[in-house]
């Protein structure tokens, strides 16, 4: 089981990693090629679409893993159904958004570069789309077609926006293939708007990709309307959980675009994509684990399974926290433009909230197998109103140029507390949960004291002479744990 079970996460892995690999050396390209400002206007578009795409996914992937684990259902009608009330909720936010787009332009503030949102508008619906479908391949166990399909996206956005690029600086001889397609998206919008179209082509690449899912795996004739009505039901709770969490992570970065200047906004958002490292992390763990929690769900056993697998996760997850922060001028080095470097004093806040983020995921499967998302809800809004206290009083507050760490305390008291509040929860369920809550206190304390100790001192040497002795003393400690894992 273990063996399978590490092998798809593996695969599921390089379909994960390689793109966002991919995406972090672009990270590098654009801090060169962009300007702050139109940094801060691409990051603001892809924080106000994660906050769309949360409320047109209706929470229907977790909804899809839930009720096919089901023993009443049959899978073609659980995949069929959802992927009918996906295709109904994208098509009706789609059509809605084309006709409001003047009102929707003035308030995000984008006048001059309305293309921006007819190309997130396509972007949005076809990513949506696509989500029960290659959620379908993580269920029937196909990591190596999930992974080929991601890379091949990853692939064409990212030869279309070098190629555009490129071309933009006369780097091609004007008489190519592309030229006049190149043209008309020259006088269609700008540098910043190369990205977005080069993600929207790749978007439809995708779709295409998995249309044969849907072609041979959604019947229409086996939509069940009670079921999708309790579909529904599962998936409100878990949709406002995710539009929480998109808040949770993207106002910051809307707020100080919009008070404080494009310049601050874009130094902030670089830094924090090298923050989001640790995002990529707990993405790779949930993709080969989530459908086997769900799987597990039934065994007696099963609180077993979560809590070794959790407490493994957060080992894991400490390490690649001390082994980030402790080289912040290395990476930060690597990944982005020097003049972007000034708010590199948030990467051990925003690193830690998300390894908060992670945890407080795994543990949210109590909830989603007792059929009570309406906790993660709950708790999802708390957040959300931690968040929205620290940014109010970075508004407020006068502006001097470390106030951007405000927002960023912000994202690390609110996922700490949400996990709190859901551990205290759900241990009255789950009453076995973390057992060595002891253990995981002390392995917190000395991650973030050792990292605290590292960025206060200036010589590199003894960073990697302390970061060598955490990797021997956490082995010592967790030897037998290390050990059992690798062979199982």
């Amino acid at each position: 089981m273990y063996k399978r079970l590490a092998k798809q996460t593996i695969i599921y892995s390089i379909g994960s990693i390689l793109p966002k690999i991919i995406n972090y050396a672009f990270l590098k390209f654009f801090t060169i090629s962009l300007k702050k400002e139109e940094f801060s206007l691409y990051t603001d578009m892809y924080s106000l679409s994660f906050i769309v795409i949360g409320f047109i996914s209706f929470g229907l992937e977790n909804t899809y893993f839930r009720f096919l684990y089901k023993k009443n259902y049959n899978q073609e009608t659980v995949f069929s159904t959802g992927v009918i009330i996906q295709l109904f909720i994208t098509s009706f936010f789609l059509i809605i958004s084309i006709h409001s787009i003047k009102y929707l332009i003035s308030i995000a503030g984008y006048h001059n570069h309305p293309e921006y949102f007819f190309m997130f508008f396509f972007i949005i619906f076809l990513d949506t789309v696509c989500i029960l479908p290659m959620a379908w391949l993580r269920a029937n166990e196909k990591p190596l077609k999930y992974t080929i399909i991601n890379l091949i996206k990853i692939l064409i956005q990212s030869f279309l926006t070098i190629y555009m690029f490129f071309y933009s600086n006369n780097f091609f001889i004007k008489k190519t293939y592309f030229f006049f397609i190149f043209e008309w998206i020259n006088s269609y919008t700008d540098r910043t708007g190369y990205i977005f179209f080069a993600n929207m082509i790749s978007s439809l690449s995708n779709l295409f990709l998995v249309f044969p899912i849907f072609f041979k795996k959604v019947i229409i004739r086996k939509f069940d309307k009670i079921l999708a009505k309790k579909m529904l039901k599962y998936g409100i709770p878990i949709m406002f959980g995710t539009i929480a969490f998109s808040i949770n992570e993207n106002l910051d970065k809307i707020l100080i675009k919009r008070w404080v200047s494009d310049e601050i906004n874009g130094s902030y958002s670089a830094c924090y994509k090298i923050a989001s490292f640790m995002s990529l992390y707990i993405r790779i763990f949930r993709l080969g684990i989530e459908p086997f929690f769900f799987k597990k769900s039934g065994d007696s056993n099963a609180k077993y399974y979560y809590e070794e697998i959790n407490y493994i996760f957060i080992l894991f997850g400490l390490i690649f926290y001390v082994l980030i922060c402790g080289n912040i001028p290395i990476f930060i080095g690597f990944f982005i433009d020097q003049k972007y470097h000034f708010a590199m004093s948030i990467i051990p806040i925003i690193m830690m909230a998300n390894l908060f983020l992670g945890i407080y995921t795994n543990l949210s499967i109590f909830y989603k197998i007792i059929d009570k998302p309406i906790i993660g809800t709950y708790i999802s809004l708390i957040g959300v109103l931690i968040t929205f206290l620290f940014n109010i009083i970075f508004i407020f507050l006068p502006y001097k140029n470390n106030n951007f760490i405000i927002p960023a305390w912000g994202t690390f008291v609110s996922y700490g507390s949400m996990l709190i509040i859901l551990y205290f929860w759900g241990k009255t369920i789950f009453f076995q949960f973390f057992k060595k809550k002891i253990n995981v206190i002390i392995h917190f304390l000395f991650a973030i004291l050792l990292v605290f100790i590292i960025n206060n001192q200036k010589k590199i040497i003894f960073s990697f002479i302390f970061q060598f002795i955490y990797l021997i003393i956490i082995f010592l400690l967790e030897k037998k744990i290390f050990i059992n894992f690798i062979k199982k």
